[in-house]
């Protein structure tokens, strides 16, 4: 009487009498960590309010996340391989007509092509007399074909980059043509560069390797100009067109001098295996390079503002937006009229 037993007379077991189980050690120490995690977090947000550029990289981290850059990256590095084929081929036909077949293997070797596929392209140009004009032709055609794609894929990631709506992140003619001839004078610069770095000393050497970044900046920002963005101001492409200029001179410099040396040694062992995975991680970063340069632009942009309001606010320079508001329409300046659509969109808005 008075005792809560089983109706079968049996004695209560010993886990029911016991109660919960305790947690286990991992539990605690799940726990902990989620407490630890919850504490770094809450202590990175209270530093980013007051540290402008540890908020200027988490954003950057986020908004990279956000648009996907990685993803797009390794798109854009697809149709880079594809853009390069076409563009080698009517290279090739260029070559042929201009200097004849005789002067081939000299250019290839210039612009670092060499064994077994400068051979099959040598033997290709020696089949016909009329083999540079169709290599001429056809490579024109998909080199045309290849930059409208690869022209496709950096308007969607400039617009992720941008918050844009995807309807508005299309390609133009324009920015096709701009990408396209882009493309085409770096490689024709770097056959230059590379043969004066051939025939003269260290200051021609240094000298090259300064004018390849300006000529990517300068060409990069160009492409940049006829993508979707969210502002008309040209100074928002400045960051961008930057570090692209001074990160693929500094990955051009790496695959040219460094790694071939490296590369020869590899071969041995690995044989096309190591060209392949070379050539394809040279793609990919060239196509990272690219995806985090809108990411930086639009971070920029928004967390610190653009140089042209910087260059407009000094002392003398503030009265021409005023006196003349186109000007302040194209920096996109305060006080200008909103009614601008996004930079290489077919709609007006954003």
């Amino acid at each position: 009487m008075g005792t809560n037993q089983p109706s079968d007379g049996r004695e209560p077991s010993t886990e029911a009498q016991a109660g919960p189980a305790a947690p286990s050690r991992t539990d605690l120490l799940r726990q902990r960590a989620t407490r630890l995690a919850e504490r770094a977090g809450d202590a990175v947000e209270h530093r980013r309010k007051r540290w402008p550029p540890l908020d200027l990289a988490i954003t950057y981290y986020e908004r990279d996340r956000e648009a996907l850059a990685s993803v797009l990256g390794s798109a854009v590095a697809l149709r880079l391989y594809l853009f390069s084929i076409p563009a080698l081929v009517m290279g090739v036909g260029l070559a042929i007509l201009l200097v004849g077949q005789e002067q081939l293997d000299s250019m290839l070797t210039s612009v670092s092509i060499s064994g077994s596929m400068a051979k099959d392209i040598s033997s290709a140009a020696s089949a016909s007399d009329g083999t540079g004009f169709a290599f001429l032709v056809v490579g024109l055609w998909l080199t045309l074909w290849a930059g409208w794609s690869l022209t496709r894929v950096l308007a969607a990631c400039a617009g992720r980059a941008w918050r844009l709506d995807p309807k508005t992140s299309t390609a133009t003619m324009p920015a096709v043509a701009a990408l396209t001839a882009m493309l085409l004078v770096l490689l024709g610069c770097t056959v230059l560069l590379n043969r004066l770095r051939e025939r003269h000393g260290l200051a021609a050497d240094t000298t090259s390797w300064l004018v390849t970044g300006v000529l990517i900046s300068a060409g990069w920002f160009v492409v940049a100009w006829f993508l979707p963005r969210r502002t008309p101001d040209p100074g928002a492409l400045l960051p961008g067109s930057a570090v692209l200029g001074v990160a693929l001179t500094a990955l051009q410099w790496f695959m040219q001098f460094y790694l071939p040396r490296e590369l020869a040694q590899t071969s041995k062992l690995a044989g096309q295996l190591a060209t392949s995975m070379v050539a394809l991680g040279y793609l990919f970063l060239v196509g990272r390079l690219m995806a985090v340069s809108f990411v930086i632009d639009a971070v920029v942009f928004e967390r610190v503002g653009s140089l042209s309001r910087v260059v407009f606010g000094l002392p003398l320079v503030r009265a021409i937006p005023r006196r003349y508001p186109v000007v302040a329409r194209f920096f996109d300046l305060p006080g200008a009229s909103s009614d601008v659509r996004p930079a290489g969109s077919s709609s007006r808005g954003t």
